[in-house]
């Protein structure tokens, strides 16, 4: 495994992390339940609601720490790129953290006898158990369901390409707001890329010789569904670039990068995650 590729932007969808977070506390609250790993209850003097209350009350402290960790994740997101490496590494550190409330709750609370090294080897075990398999889950779902999203949109573009082979000499792109009201309407061959910025998305073109911008507020995965029927292609998790106004594209140390054809040099990155679609629709 090349541990130093960046994750999947389906890794930290916020969409994603959400049903990631709830799946995640569902499971572990009737896994404990249901399966009591290692006995469990065996271990302390307890009734069945207490056990469930005690099991209630790890599996909230556990996703405390998993919403504080994807917070941190988030932060360091928009700074710097994160890799397979970076994000097994916060997950081994949201791991440690639970085996630490863990071992808290039985030592201090449930006054467990066993020796700490007992305790702890037991705990780093339901805390991996608990959060690897629904993970695992997740992001099985979320990688099928960005791949069938991805096979649904070719098939969409294969459609309008079949009924409109000149579906690139359309005249004007249309630019709707998060309301679906259009705010910009703008000729093919003027727009030169898309810059996505938290809510909102800036288009940049040309007025005749000059460079202008246009603030909207929308998504750049919406946008992206509006243009499917257009040579405008996602390069980066923060732009897509118009194919049209492609003059090279080039690799350096850094990554391969768009250069386009404009009165001043605007170079546009493109990023592991959609180097190999640029690629295709390149044919580089």
């Amino acid at each position: 495994m090349n541990w130093s590729r960046l994750i999947p932007d389906f890794f930290v969808k916020p969409r994603n992390t959400v049903i990631q977070i709830i799946f995640t506390s569902v499971f572990a609250y009737s896994f404990i339940l249901i399966y009591h790993p290692f006995g469990s209850q065996s271990w302390f003097d307890v009734n069945t609601g207490q056990f469930a209350f005690y099991v209630g009350f790890v599996v909230v402290l556990g996703m405390v720490v998993v919403i504080i960790s994807r917070v941190i994740m988030t932060q360091i997101r928009k700074r710097w790129p994160i890799t397979i490496a970076g994000y097994a590494l916060m997950i081994a550190l949201e791991v440690l953290a639970m085996t630490g409330f863990y071992m808290m709750i039985q030592k201090v609370f449930l006054k467990d006898q066993r020796f700490w090294f007992e305790v702890y080897y037991t705990a780093i075990l339901n805390a991996t158990l608990i959060l690897l398999i629904p993970y695992l889950i997740s992001l099985l779902y979320f990688a099928w369901l960005d791949k069938k999203q991805h096979i649904e949109k070719l098939l969409v573009e294969n459609r309008l390409i079949g009924k409109q082979p000149e579906i690139e000499l359309s005249r004007f792109v249309n630019f709707s707001d998060e309301n679906g009201e259009i705010k910009l309407s703008i000729q093919l061959d003027d727009l030169l890329y898309l810059e996505s910025n938290e809510n909102y998305v800036t288009i940049h073109y040309l007025d005749r010789t000059q460079a202008g911008r246009m603030l909207l507020r929308n998504s750049l995965k919406r946008l992206e569904e509006q243009l499917s029927g257009y040579p405008i292609v996602r390069c980066h998790r923060s732009y897509m670039v118009n194919l049209n106004r492609v003059k090279l594209a080039k690799r350096t140390k850094t990554g391969m990068i768009l250069e386009l054809t404009t009165p001043v040099a605007i170079r546009i990155p493109v990023s592991e995650t959609y180097k190999n679609e640029i690629d295709k629709v390149l044919k580089i």
